[in-house]
């Protein structure tokens, strides 16, 4: 006689499983995320998702053949599982950190290559996922256990480690955090259902073991193989004393800094970062990179004034070569290794008050490395905070003489690392009309950033502050702007003022300029460049019908963008992967490319993986009445959930002050309240009298909060973090509620009379939930995060109309 799987588990064991391997799931996906964030330099988190989805989908397919030839009780395959959870994780992370990687392409065909040699090891990492899936399905599907209890466990734990992984990297890093959630699941699993085959003993051991290793050899076994053509793997293979000193987690990043040699005048990249002066060169002995890129040089400041002579022939003095202002009052985003501070104190700031995101960096600053930069951290003129940009600026009304942002999120150099899939809002038009609402009257904002050729990143960053100049009231907005530029022509600063340039400001600027060999006047009020370039173009225009026909023009889209849509870093159009026009062929659309490749493999991968199998596995559940209204309903939720969850973590980033805040809370919130609505959807049913009229519920409440609240909540940035998670909580809570009735109802309404169908409906759903990440991120890049957010209206209303209990 065959004893099912879960048949010797009481619902309490069966729900503290599923709570704890929920748990770590959530807390491996974000971890994984961070370490392929450092290895790769690039912001892919909905590939960790759909690689998540890609493994419990597979979970489904193995569940249905183990179910079918084992008789097993559970204490043997829930704890092999949690073993081989373990074993994968490891094998996987340590590959990915030991795996050679080349970023560099020059071409549309190598970078679809090289973007095609990350997916073996992409798919390895959704193997512990799939152990993961193999525990929770084992678990849902069990007819003995009661679905809804073992769903919402599930999803408060998913919850709970949502809560955490974010304290958890500040406080122990990613790779320790990673070794305690995979010893947390093994002791919970070992210990609520103790392995009964010599296989799974054996399985547990080899993993306790692997465990015990790695973490007695962590530096080795988590030592990152940086990859070509980043500055961190030339670093990397340097000899003493030159090389990487110290590397830190934070909620935001990862900060390295590492021991450099000063550069070399005319043989660096940018040569307008430094400038020619030898002694004030041979001061660069630090270099602050985060994510092994967006490097900025530290310094070794003395104290006295002479040791930053030299500071003033770069181009980060632009605004202070002005000289609008004396004793000026200085805002920094960004401090990053004190550049930009050490500028300010330069040039006799009165006062200085550095933004700065990522706490490592302050505790870099202020304790690891505090007599390095005691000197400036301890003037009293500088005061350090840890903030995100624009909610220090809507939360104060101080007005500066300088604000000054230098390639903040620096462009990681190549298309495939440029932050094309992630959102930054300090550079959308709504960032824009705030830095102008806190200059003074003789204010500068000076922002400076890596150019392209031919240009367009910079071009957009003009536009965006021409466009945020006339809403402010400015007829003329070329008087009030000057650009310069590297003579390269890969380094540019743009000079913004709320009043015209004065004519002596321009003067001075000009033989600053001229003074120097690396920099030049590209744009000012009265001044013929010496060469032509599209920022005099644009600025000449004078119209902003004229200026929209020539950013139309343009190769690639430069347009301004906006908190809907904050994709700065993406200047590729669909229409760029059949463009004909050189500029446009020499190019690599990466979000397009990537978009494509990403869908083409996770789509095979789930075909070979999930579908086809299920048609060997589970052909009778294709016979049950009204299948094909079921498989929609299942992909409709699995796109629906996915495109929620992703629309609310884009919106709510800038609110939160980072995405990766967003992260935590959102994810948190969403999971614990569908948790709630897991649990108590019987009760929801009875009063709302089936799926169709939840969906209702759930369109209207989407329709309420994307149209009229979400637009408003910009004027809440300035209240505190935990005002701010409040607000949060209150606009995700009562949706994921709504949204954690569907699944496990769904499934409990199959297991009487089309029971077969379980583990289409498992397929179907991680099908979905695989493509549904890629889908969802490039439908709001094209589109916008609001437009994702009505889109999953229709999506939900169709889906439950299609389910059977919601027919007439």
């Amino acid at each position: 006689m065959k004893a099912s799987p879960e048949s010797l588990l009481t619902p309490r064991q069966g729900a503290a499983i599923a709570f704890v391997v929920a748990f770590a799931t959530l807390m491996t996906q974000v971890l994984v995320h961070r370490m392929v964030t450092a290895k790769l330099l690039n912001n892919f988190a909905f590939v960790v998702i759909s690689l998540t989805m890609l493994g419990f989908a597979a979970s489904g397919v193995l569940l249905t053949r183990l179910q079918a030839t084992s008789a097993a009780a559970p204490q043997g395959p829930i704890a092999g599982w949690a073993g081989g959870f373990v074993l994968s994780l490891l094998a996987a992370t340590i590959g990915l950190y030991h795996a050679p990687v080349d970023l560099t392409e020059n071409s549309r065909l190598e970078f679809v290559l090289k973007l095609l040699a990350f997916v073996p090891g992409a798919l390895a990492l959704a193997m512990p996922f799939t152990f993961c899936g193999l525990i929770l399905g084992a678990l849902l599907s069990a007819p003995q256990l009661p679905t809804r209890r073992v769903y919402g466990a599930d999803l408060i734990g998913s919850a709970a480690g949502a809560l955490l992984v974010l304290p958890a990297v500040a406080h122990f890093g990613v790779e320790t955090s990673l070794l305690a959630t995979s010893t947390l699941l093994l002791a919970a699993c070992v210990g609520l259902a103790p392995p009964r085959s010599r296989r799974a003993r054996a399985v547990c051991a080899a993993a306790a073991a692997a465990l015990g290793l790695t973490a007695t050899a962590k530096n080795a076994a988590f030592d990152l193989h940086y990859p070509k053509g980043t500055n961190l793997f030339e670093i990397s293979r340097m000899s003493a004393p030159f090389g990487i000193e110290s590397v830190v987690w934070d909620p935001v990043s990862r900060i390295e800094v590492s021991r450099v040699p000063p550069p070399e005048p005319g043989r660096v990249s940018f040569p307008s970062l430094f400038g020619t002066n030898r002694a004030f060169l041979a001061r660069f002995e630090r270099l602050f990179t985060q994510n092994n890129f967006a490097f900025t040089f530290a310094v070794h400041y003395d104290g006295r004034p002479e040791s930053l002579l030299g500071i003033e022939e770069t181009i980060y003095s632009a605004a202070y070569q002005a000289a609008t202002a004396s004793q000026p009052r200085v805002l920094v985003i960004g401090v990053g290794g004190g550049f930009d501070i050490l500028n300010a104190l330069a040039f006799d700031a009165s006062d200085v008050v550095g933004v700065e995101v990522n706490a490592a960096t302050l505790r870099l600053l202020r304790d690891t490395y505090r007599d390095y930069f005691r000197n400036w951290v301890s003037d009293p003129r500088v005061h350090l905070e840890y903030d995100e940009g624009r909610h220090f600026l809507a939360a104060h009304d101080a007005r500066y003489d300088v604000l000054q942002l230098s390639g903040v999120d620096s462009y990681a150099g190549t298309a495939a690392a440029a932050h094309v899939f992630s959102e930054n809002y300090l550079y959308t038009e709504q960032a824009f009309d705030l830095y102008l609402s806190r200059l003074s009257d003789r204010g500068i904002l000076n922002m400076m950033r890596v150019e392209h050729e031919p240009p367009r990143e910079m071009l957009r960053a003009l536009a965006t502050a021409v466009a945020a100049l006339r809403r402010a009231g400015v007829e003329r907005p070329a008087d009030n702007a000057v650009v310069l530029r590297e003579t390269t022509g890969r380094f540019v600063a743009i000079l913004v003022m709320r009043t015209p340039f004065p004519a002596q400001a321009v003067q001075r600027l000009s033989a600053w300029a001229s003074a120097s060999p690396y920099i030049e006047i590209a744009a000012a009020p009265g001044v013929t460049p010496r060469r032509p370039n599209v920022y005099a173009e644009f600025l000449s225009l004078g119209g902003p019908g004229l200026e929209a026909s020539y950013l139309a023009a343009i190769p690639f889209d430069v347009f301004p963008v906006g908190d809907d849509r904050p994709f700065f870093f993406r200047f590729s159009r669909w229409s760029h992967l059949f463009s004909k026009r050189p500029a446009v062929r020499a190019s690599v659309p990466a979000m397009e490319l990537s978009v494509l490749v990403l869908l083409t493999v996770l789509a095979g991968a789930s075909i070979l993986a999930v579908i086809l199998p299920l048609r060997v596995l589970a052909a009778h559940g294709r016979r049950v009445a009204r299948s094909f209204r079921l498989g929609v309903f299942f992909a409709g939720i699995g796109l629906g959930y996915l495109a929620i969850e992703i629309g609310f973590l884009q919106k709510f980033g800038l609110f939160l002050g980072h995405p990766n805040y967003a992260l935590c809370v959102v994810l948190a919130v969403m999971l614990l309240a569908s948790g709630v609505g897991a649990s108590v959807s019987a009760r929801i049913l009875a009063r709302l009298r089936s799926l169709r009229y939840v969906a209702y519920a759930l369109a209207g409440l989407l329709l309420l909060e994307t149209l009229v609240v979400l637009p408003r909540l910009m004027a809440l940035l300035e209240l505190s973090f935990a005002a701010r998670v409040a607000v949060v909580c209150g606009l995700v809570g009562p949706v994921g509620v709504l949204l954690g009735v569907f699944f496990p109802s769904a499934l409990e309404a199959l297991k009487p009379d089309a029971s077969a169908f379980v583990p289409w409906a498992w397929g179907i759903n991680g099908m979905a939930s695989v493509l549904a990440p890629v889908l969802s991120v490039a439908f709001s890049m094209s589109w916008g995060v609001d437009a994702l957010l009505l889109s999953a209206v229709p999506v939900y209303l169709t889906a439950a109309l299609c389910f059977p209990e919601a027919t007439p």
